[in-house]
């Protein structure tokens, strides 16, 4: 038996399972260790827990018979850091709200070798059955379910708004609104807001601070070269703004840019750096932030108030970031953050491409997650749903390529169009 403790203080006691099978064969186990899984195999020779463990499994799994096998395997493995390599059109949404079902309807059920107390002959039977009542049914998921979490334990972070709503809607849609309304599905900005609106007087501003858009920054910053008398071709506002805003994903305060830039004697740099150290002053005494103080003092707040820190770990149990690959130094500071008490963080990117790299994006985020979490589960989405074909076809060493796009309905009906194509092609002499 196990005794495990958890960031709540709660102590759980479950059996351990997974152990050698008495025909001395064994297959990689859901946890990580061993166990026998074949469904030939009479189940006589396994133990009661052993058979517990595939029929959950398999039984969670059934739930999810509308993905794809890597899919599935993203949806199911959610205990510690994941790192899923999703393209455009792989279905990576589809994978995150799963994912999120999963998580509230049976826990970790589906990736732990461990078997709960109260586990039953009876439970163990509904698993291993498919002629279920909903009843029975609903009795079985409950057999299933090992510390199903609550909605308000899950947090999503995606890029954009326009994302973040489309997560919300399709949530709602399969977990109706009350579940929808209690999971934190948001941008990075937004999830800041909420953190810093419970504690932000700790960093000595009003918990009811005002956010200045880029407009007012600009302005700001405008205002302050007037005063300065610099010339305003030389240093343009929104250039300015901009390095101040490198700086603060740097984490470089005000004062550490300054000393920096009279340390290499750079004029411009000192300028720079002054123009920082007033525009920082005149938010911070106007109660405002912008958008770059909301990533960056949450991330302050996090780091420097240690019952801060652990009030959010404590509550996160599971922390999910999307477009892994546009994280800046923050975002990135963040994530790991708000992961840190439980360790269960998922992130979803695509190694082959970033699209903010104008606003500090870095693609080493993505390609360093397995050096940051040693016990990193990497799983690729390669299948493309939005039907769009690729053929390239060379028809000689010194040809240039010729690439067909294929419009097709679904996947299927474009996966047998190209087939098709590709035999028409070879039956033409060309190489593919």
């Amino acid at each position: 038996m196990e005794t495990r403790r958890f960031p709540t203080g709660e102590r759980r006691v479950f059996a351990r399972v997974c152990a050698k099978a008495s025909t001395g064969m064994r297959t990689p186990c859901f946890g990580g260790e061993n166990v026998v899984e074949s469904n030939a195999m009479n189940t006589t020779t396994l133990t009661f827990e052993q058979r517990y463990v595939q029929a959950r499994r398999r039984f969670i799994a059934a739930d999810f018979a509308n993905l794809n096998d890597m899919q599935r395997q993203a949806v199911l493995a959610t205990e510690g850091p994941l790192l899923l390599l999703a393209g455009a059109g792989s279905g990576k949404t589809t994978v995150l709200i799963h994912r999120i079902a999963n998580l509230i309807q049976y826990g970790r059920g589906a990736d732990t070798d461990e078997v709960p107390e109260w586990a039953t002959e009876e439970d163990l039977a509904l698993l291993e059955r498919t002629d279920l009542t909903p009843d029975e049914r609903r009795r079985a998921r409950a057999a299933a379910a090992v510390e199903p979490v609550e909605p308000w334990r899950i947090i999503a972070i995606t890029f954009t708004n326009k994302a973040a709503d489309e997560l919300k809607e399709r949530i709602e849609r399969m977990l109706g609104p009350e579940a929808a309304a209690d999971i934190w599905a948001s941008t990075f900005h937004s999830a800041c807001v909420r953190i810093l609106r419970r504690d932000a007087d700790k960093l000595g501003y009003p918990n009811s601070f005002t956010i200045y858009d880029t407009s007012d920054s600009l302005a700001v910053v405008k205002r302050i070269i007037k005063e300065m008398n610099l010339d305003e071709k030389a240093f343009p506002n929104r250039a300015v703004l901009t390095e101040i805003s490198r700086a603060k994903d740097a984490g470089i305060t005000p004062e550490q840019y300054l000393a920096r830039a009279q340390a290499t004697h750079n004029p411009r740099n000192i300028r720079i750096g002054e123009i920082y150290q007033a525009y920082w002053q005149r938010l911070f005494s106007a109660g405002a932030m912008d958008f770059d103080d909301l990533i960056y003092n949450t991330v302050r707040l996090l780091d420097e108030h240690a019952d801060v820190r652990e009030h959010w770990q404590r509550r996160f149990r599971y922390v999910l970031i999307d477009e892994y690959q546009d994280t800046n130094n923050l975002q990135y500071q963040l994530a790991a953050l708000l992961a840190d008490g439980w360790g269960n963080i998922c992130v979803v990117g695509d190694d082959d491409q970033s699209i903010y790299k104008f606003r500090g994006a870095t693609i080493e985020n993505i390609l360093n997650f397995e050096k940051q979490y040693k016990n990193a589960r990497t799983i690729r989405l390669e299948q493309n749903y939005r039907s769009t074909g690729r053929i390239l076809v060379r028809e000689s060493g010194t040809e240039p390529l010729v690439r067909v796009m294929v419009e097709a309905p679904d996947h299927d009906t474009c996966q047998k169009y190209v087939s098709q194509v590709v035999e028409t092609i070879k039956s033409k002499g060309y190489g593919l």
